[in-house]
């Protein structure tokens, strides 16, 4: 892969090098429509006299009314159909293409800090937890899966892109580059009415670029700098006729951590790879695995994609779009396992294919996702063939003040890992496993009065894991004071689906030179509750002047039947006796599964974002976001405190039966005697310590707050243009302090691996300060087609941790060139 790479860059180096610049597109051949679908920037790039031209030929009658109509654009996502960005009933946000390229954003999770609502934490050089309100860590102090986002579902134009193996957004693996799309239109707040499970905090839908008579034949960006990073992407494309349109691209991104070393969980400390493997650890991890694991722990990243893309016209009434692409990734991120550090390498190849028809007022979507995935390199049995089908079909009835639009759906998901183990029982399936679900569903959208909108959607799914229906849905009213004035009202319901691990885990993991238990086996629950959100949204939309666009969001959500891997019971098989030491001969087995735990969250939360068009040269765009998470009825018990108070049962267990059953072990029969002890009523935890006081107090909380999202985050950025060909863009991203609590710091087996002395709180522990960064790009045009530019992310070098246990990370600097012909 690397060599790949290394070719990919030349050739794209050799290939622009050669590119010839083209005049500027004369005024008087553009029309309304392309005026409209202008940025703030690219109008900036006129003069005095061809922006009056452009006022005419949009209607405008000045230039504020000219810059209010570039603001307002319109969006899709938030109702499935193309309207008025400021008429959005939900709370919506677009990031144009122009606006992600000026922001100097080098991948797309960090371009959605730009986006109010969404909190973005870097874990290793381009690799980012992306949060939409946050609520995560539920349930709190738990394995580091828990903090992942498992609740936004993520789109490629509207192909679901969703990890349901463990649940969550690989963002490593999108097939898609900055440089091919569109926009990103992002719409908070649950959203499973419109969009199906996994929906609940939102949706964030990646939109590629229209081919037409104005795209450029060929495109490319690049840029490279400090830690080894380069990232590049071109396209070639063109309109072949009146029906006919085509385009290839490819994207690459390498970068390297700022160190090798990884976190040691045991030990407490950063360490090279070597030096973990040679520390006395009571051999937490084998020689072997750790090398299979972290034998490349500099790289960070390294992805490569291609894509291309066809589009059919027949007529006003019949439209197909073709896609396909292929990806190969490799990210250094956070772990989603239990393993002694929290670093983890997965990877990915596979390939997609998508069909968009537009077939007569019926709207189909398919698609099918293929792909390899290893999740946790250097594990056995974390390694999985995937498929994913997906089938959309909706059909939009207009009458006069009501538009109804009914739709139905069906998606299969297949995990096998059958190809990548040795043999059957070392896999976490062992087997070909399929989640299925069917929905059917409706929109209704009616505007009663001119300035009165209602809205109610409807969706209701069919799952074949649990056997049931679940039902979702959104209700909405907005009211247009008048036309700068919008007040809405939303009352929402999603759900969660169940994920792989839930419903099929058949694994048993021999831990071997790991501190108890001897095995642990993950079992599945076929009947599970998933875990549902309703939400109440109040937003507010105005514009004080033509320059000006403030959105206002105040929102509360409740959820509820939020599953995690718990003990079901201990078991110990007793197969001899060492009448030397006076103990017995056996193994421990920890039984464990996935289930819904009986606590809540309430959340309470409030956005503010502007848009200002100060003057042609200057915009600002910032926002402003606070939220606090309280948790109700919640047992603040890991999966390992559970286990260490079975243990101490299951003594008392074995100490009172053992002389009774002795003579039958003796005489060559095994016996096993298990734990009461499990996560629910009869699990007696209130004021429990365990005999080495590692374990914290054990109780039950209430309006507990979960501190593992910061409480105040925001971003100011502006943009401005001195002269016509000079643009400078600066942005700052400030998140407020917060705490990651999770079971490692009061981790029991740590007691053992630690010094006899050294404190047993933890240095590196949950706690991440707040932090303030600063980027900026500077950007030359030389002419319409070519751009050079520099790029600074984390200007300050501000190398403060952003995510718990993970890298330190500090500056980025790059510089690069934009060509389009």
């Amino acid at each position: 892969m690397k060599l790949r790479n290394i070719i990919t860059i030349l050739l794209m180096m050799i290939f622009t090098s050669s590119l010839l610049a083209q005049e500027k597109k004369d005024v008087s051949k553009i029309t309304k429509g392309e005026v409209l679908q202008m940025t703030i920037e690219e109008l900036s790039a006129y003069d005095l006299e061809e922006v009056m031209k452009l006022m005419d030929i949009a209607g405008a009658s000045s230039l504020e009314e000219l810059y209010e109509l570039l603001l307002n654009k319109d969006v899709t996502s938030a109702s499935k159909s193309e309207e008025s960005l400021f008429d959005s009933p939900l709370s919506t946000t677009v990031l144009s293409s122009t606006e992600i390229k000026a922001s100097g954003a080098t991948s797309i999770e960090e371009a959605l800090r730009l986006v109010p609502g969404i909190i973005v934490r870097e874990k290793s050089n381009g690799n980012y937890d992306v949060q939409i309100r946050g609520g995560q860590n539920m349930p709190m102090n738990n394995m580091l899966i828990y903090a992942e986002n498992t609740t936004t579902l993520v789109m490629i134009d509207g192909r679901p892109v969703f990890n349901y193996g463990m649940g969550g957004i690989l963002w490593e693996t999108m097939p898609v580059s900055l440089g091919e799309l569109d926009r990103i239109e992002v719409v908070r707040g649950p959203s499973s009415a419109l969009y199906g499970p996994n929906a609940v905090n939102g949706v964030i839908n990646l939109i590629t670029k229209d081919i037409d008579k104005d795209t450029p034949l060929v495109s490319a960006n690049f840029q490279g700098g400090s830690l080894s990073t380069y990232i590049g992407d071109f396209s070639v494309a063109q309109q072949l006729n009146e029906k006919f349109s085509a385009g290839i691209s490819g994207s690459l991104e390498k970068r390297n951590r700022n160190t090798d070393e990884i976190y040691a969980i045991y030990a407490d400390e950063f360490m090279s790879v070597d030096k973990y493997d040679q520390l006395n650890t009571s051999q937490a991890w084998s020689n072997d695995d750790i090398y299979k694991m972290m034998d490349e722990s500099e790289i960070a990243k390294d992805k490569m994609g291609v894509n291309a893309y066809l589009d059919y016209v027949a007529n006003e009434n019949l439209s197909f779009n073709v896609s396909g692409g292929y990806l190969e990734s490799q990210a250094n991120t956070s772990t989603i396992g239990d393993n002694p550090t929290p670093y983890n390498i997965r990877s990915s190849e596979g390939y997609f294919l998508n069909l968009i028809g537009n077939i007569y007022g019926f709207n189909l979507q398919t698609s099918l996702n293929n792909v390899e995935q290893d999740f946790c390199r250097g594990r056995t049995g974390w390694q999985q063939s995937t498929e994913q089908y997906n089938v959309d079909l909706d059909y939009l009835f207009k009458w006069d003040k009501l538009s109804f639009r009914p739709g139905i759906s069906y998606q299969s998901v297949y995990y096998d890992d059958r190809n990548h183990i040795d043999e059957i029982g070392d896999g976490f399936f062992n087997n070909r496993i399929a989640l299925r679900n069917f929905a059917v569903s409706g929109r209704f959208d009616y505007t009663p009065i001119e300035k009165l909108r209602l809205v109610a959607a409807l969706r209701s799914e069919k799952y074949n894991v649990p056997d049931k229906w679940m039902p979702s849905y959104q209700f909405i009213a907005s009211y247009k004071i008048n036309e700068n004035n919008l007040v809405r009202a939303v009352y929402s319901r999603a759900n969660q689906s169940t994920f792989m691990i839930n419903a099929y885990s058949n694994y048993n993991w021999n831990r071997k030179d790991l501190p108890g238990p001897d095995n642990v086996h993950f079992g599945f629950n076929n009947n599970p509750n998933m875990m549902v959100m309703d939400m109440i949204e109040l937003g507010f939309r105005t514009r004080p002047s033509k320059n000006i666009l403030l959105d206002f969001e105040l929102f509360y959500n409740k959820a509820k039947d939020f599953s995690a891997l718990m003990p079901d019971s201990l078991g110990y098989t007793v197969t001899d006796f060492d009448f030397t030491e006076e103990v017995p001969i056996g193994s421990q087995t920890l039984y464990t599964s996935h289930r819904a735990l009986d606590f809540d969250s309430k959340q309470l939360g409030l956005s503010v974002s502007a848009e200002m068009v100060v003057s042609k040269k200057l915009q600002l765009k910032a926002h402003l976001n606070w939220q606090q998470t309280k948790v109700n009825n919640f047992t603040d018990a890991n999966r390992d405190q559970i286990a260490t108070l079975q243990g101490g049962e299951l003594s008392g267990i074995v100490a009172a039966n053992l002389p009774n059953d002795l003579p039958k072990i003796l005489g060559g029969t095994p016996v096993t005697y298990t734990s009461s002890l499990q996560q629910g009523e009869n699990l007696a935890l209130e004021g429990a310590l365990d005999e080495l006081g590692v374990l914290k107090q054990i109780e039950v909380l209430d309006n507990e707050k979960n501190e593992a999202m910061p409480s105040f985050w925001g971003s100011l950025s502006l943009t401005y243009k001195p002269i016509e060909k000079l643009a400078i863009t600066a942005q700052g991203y400030y998140y407020d302090k917060y705490y990651l609590y999770s079971q490692y710091e009061n981790d029991p087996r740590r007691a053992g691996l630690i010094e006899a002395g050294v404190k047993q709180e933890m240095e590196y522990s949950g706690n991440i300060d707040s932090k303030f960064i600063v980027n900026t790009k500077v950007n030359y045009s030389i002419n319409e087609n070519i751009d050079l530019f520099v790029n600074a992310r984390n200007l300050l070098n501000n190398e403060s941790q952003e995510y718990v246990f993970m890298d330190k990370i500090g500056a980025l600097y790059l510089a690069g060139f934009n060509i389009n012909f």
